[in-house]
């Protein structure tokens, strides 16, 4: 049944899949099977053909916040990017788990829907947007979350609301093994569409001189500590803005983010992430908590 169980999925399975191409930081090694689920139910029926022949299983949205191995993976990858719907039903909207965030800030600001906005230059897809509750200095997603849309480890429907994810700082409380295919929002009619679209610009010229926004990377390494510093200083304060291993580097443009400048390897971004840690704890006193997730070449959610 093991051998056989992937007939069923043919079309929506891909066979040694190279993940690298699909993280932004372009780095990681290959997946035995991708797997692209087109909808909800095909979603709960992969799931449920995984629990039955004893396969684990990753979900890898946009490729952002995640460190892939150079290594095999024998878990099935999941990306849910074919699920991508955008529809609105007055203030409210539902979207799918594979809709860019980017995509998702553009069509809420033109349908005149504030809210989302706070994510302008936020990579990524909903999905994982979701399931870290992403956020800026300006917003979060937390504000806006009516429901999320999801199948269990077991393929069953799952529905979310604010209580049950207890969101916190780039945290939600997505039950293990649990695959995100969607959400309703809850926006608000924007006072002024025009000033709507401005703040959206503002928003990513601002992010566009801050981050390093035209490289190969994941996204901040590190989670922002309690306190008036962010990571970003501390590492700055430590001295982490250009230290280089192999083929990545800590960005000279912000410390907090770490650049695939010349086809570097995960060992690479792994040594510089432990650096930044130990070099922040022996000169700043703080211990920093990593943002990004990192998949080891080893079994993921265990069935």
């Amino acid at each position: 049944m093991r051998e056989m169980w992937p007939d069923a999925f043919a079309d929506i399975l891909t066979r040694d899949a190279p993940l690298a191409p699909l993280t932004s930081i372009r780095i990681g090694g290959t997946a035995r099977l991708l797997a692209s689920p087109r909808e909800a139910d095909e979603t709960g029926r992969l799931l449920r053909a995984l629990r039955g022949v004893g396969l684990g299983h990753r979900v890898l949205g946009g490729g952002t916040n995640v460190l892939v191995s150079d290594g095999i993976l024998d878990d099935v990858v999941i990306q849910p990017t074919a699920m991508d719907g955008f529809e609105v039903d007055g203030h409210c909207v539902r979207v799918g788990a594979g809709l860019g965030t980017p995509t998702l800030v553009a069509r809420a600001s033109s349908a005149g829907l504030a809210g989302v906005h706070v994510l302008a230059g936020v990579p990524g897809q909903v999905g994982g947007a979701l399931a870290m509750n992403a956020g800026t200095r300006h917003g979060e997603l937390a504000e806006v979350v009516e429901r999320v849309l999801a199948r269990d480890r077991d393929g069953d429907v799952l529905e979310l609301d604010p209580g049950d994810l207890a969101f916190g700082y780039r945290h939600a409380a997505i039950p293990e093994g649990a695959v995100i295919c969607g959400a309703v929002l809850r926006l608000r009619v924007a006072d002024d569409v025009g000033e709507l679209r401005r703040t959206v610009g503002r928003y990513l010229k601002e992010k566009n001189a801050a981050q390093p926004t035209r490289t190969w990377n994941f996204g901040c390494m590190f989670k922002n500590p309690p306190g008036d510093l962010t990571a970003g200083v501390l590492l700055d304060r430590a001295g982490m803005k250009g230290l280089a291993r192999g083929g990545a580097v800590i960005s000279p443009v912000h410390a907090n983010f770490v650049e695939n400048v010349d086809d570097a390897a995960a060992a690479d971004v792994q040594w510089l992430l432990e650096q930044a840690e130990e070099q922040v704890w022996s000169r700043c006193a703080v211990r920093l908590e990593r943002e990004v997730r990192v998949w080891a070449a080893s079994p993921g959610v265990p069935q």
